[in-house]
């Protein structure tokens, strides 16, 4: 069944490589391609999933004129970040309100300042940075393994030729076809380091991209929701 991986030139040359080339640079790739393969499949159906429901959100946002109805937005799109959003700032606006209704007597209805608005802005721009922190998940693996996978290969080509000239020393002759296999498995390990880290490196800024899109619109989001407090609130 797995005549071909026997015939391969490839598997041949990982075949012949030494223990340190095999079992540390080559088997440590391929486990972090793996990982790398894993985290970008996972955050491609993630950021798919965010932007479809962040684009739904918004157009319900911008025909919300009470906070009522984005109340009922942010129940309906409760599992996106937008809806987490409107969540945490809802919470935080009612204990503000909450907070200036105890303050005043009769039915006075409750209004807030400029100072008051502006703290409830840099808190809900904080809620807004740890969302996006928490999207920006497993992101630094992507980008770390785009650094050190080359490096890991260059580390397993120079430890190759170096085993491949004290060969060719002990040898006593440089002959081609005697030396040929030796320094292709050892420039193996850089095909390796490039084979991780070129899907990294791309994914990483693909997702990167992304992620500055949902700020983006995040931040828009933010915009709608203080326009309606100050509508509503401030006088």
């Amino acid at each position: 069944m797995f005549d071909f991986l026997d015939k391969s030139a490839v598997w041949q040359l990982v075949n012949i490589s030494d223990w340190i080339s095999k079992y540390i640079v080559l088997l440590g790739l391929f486990l972090l391609s793996v990982t790398c393969l894993a985290i970008i499949i996972f955050k491609l159906r993630e950021f798919r999933k965010q932007k479809r429901r962040m684009r739904l959100l918004l157009k319900q946002a911008q025909k919300s004129t009470k906070f009522s109805d984005l109340a009922l937005v942010s129940k309906e799109f409760r599992d996106s970040i937008g809806g987490m959003y409107l969540i945490q700032s809802l919470e935080k606006l009612k204990f503000l309100i909450d907070t200036k209704k105890a303050n005043i007597s009769g039915t006075q209805a409750p209004t807030l300042s400029g100072d008051e608005v502006e703290q409830l802005q840099l808190l809900t721009q904080q809620d807004i940075d740890s969302l996006l922190m928490r999207e920006e998940s497993y992101l630094p693996v992507l980008g770390t393994s785009a650094a050190v996978a080359p490096l890991a290969g260059l580390f397993g080509t120079i430890w190759g030729l170096i085993n491949a000239f004290i060969s060719i020393s002990q040898e006593k002759t440089a002959d081609i076809a005697i030396i040929a296999p030796g320094i292709a498995a050892a420039l193996l390990t850089t095909l390796a380091g490039l084979v991780v880290a070129i899907p990294a490196v791309i994914a990483f800024h693909y997702f990167s991209n992304e992620l500055r899109k949902l700020e983006g619109q995040l931040n828009d989001l933010d915009d709608l929701f203080f326009i309606m407090v100050k509508q509503t609130f401030v006088k």
